[in-house]
């Protein structure tokens, strides 16, 4: 009895499983589509018409990752007060690296060459700095010497934050010793200690 006939986004997901599992243990460098295609099991031509080329796939792989790790984002409950709010963002953030080591490497630990996944990266970079510039938004006080639009004072901080939590995150990579909740911690107390001290009033 043959089996179910998988759809194409169904099988696009196998496909992205099975590269994910490729690309960690050959290395983007060494692992080839025909490796892929074979741990997918489907055929090398099949695999082309889902992807045209292997940095469209590991584009296609990274982009699944970053939509993971903003989906949990959006998913979490509103806090009473802005420390809360930051606080609780950060330890999402770190709570999904540890439990998705995949997505952690290829957001945080990589550097990509290809011009094709460098503008995926850019993208996910970008989606953060929204998300975070809400987040800055939600502040009704912020008492800033700049004389500058809330609006590009928000984007600004956020660029900030984010940058910050991309340095962190990159660092816990080589320094697994430290456990995730004195990471969490320390990237809160970096970017509260300055912000707190801007905030006038709680949200």
């Amino acid at each position: 009895m043959s089996g179910k006939r998988l759809s194409r986004e169904e099988r696009r997901e196998r496909i992205l499983a099975a590269a994910a599992r490729v690309f960690a243990a050959s290395g983007y460098d060494a692992a080839g589509m025909r490796e892929v295609a074979t741990a997918a099991g489907i055929s090398t031509p099949v695999l082309y018409d889902h992807f045209p080329s292997k940095a469209a796939l590991y584009a296609g792989l990274l982009e699944s990752e970053v939509d993971s790790l903003q989906a949990g984002w959006a998913e979490l409950p509103p806090s009473d007060t802005a420390e809360e709010l930051l606080r609780g963002r950060v330890a999402a953030i770190f709570a999904w690296m540890e439990t998705n080591e995949r997505g952690w490497r290829m957001i945080f630990a990589e550097t990509p060459s290809d011009e094709a996944v460098a503008e995926v990266h850019r993208r996910g970079q970008a989606r953060a700095t929204g998300q975070l510039t809400e987040v800055f938004a939600r502040v009704p006080g912020l008492a800033l010497t700049a004389d500058l639009p809330r609006d590009r004072a928000n984007e600004a901080l956020a660029e900030a934050a984010k940058s910050a939590l991309n340095a962190i995150a990159t660092w816990w990579w080589s320094n697994r010793d430290i456990p995730r909740e004195q990471v969490v911690a320390l990237t809160a107390d970096l970017l509260w200690r300055g912000l707190g001290n801007l905030i006038q009033e709680d949200i």
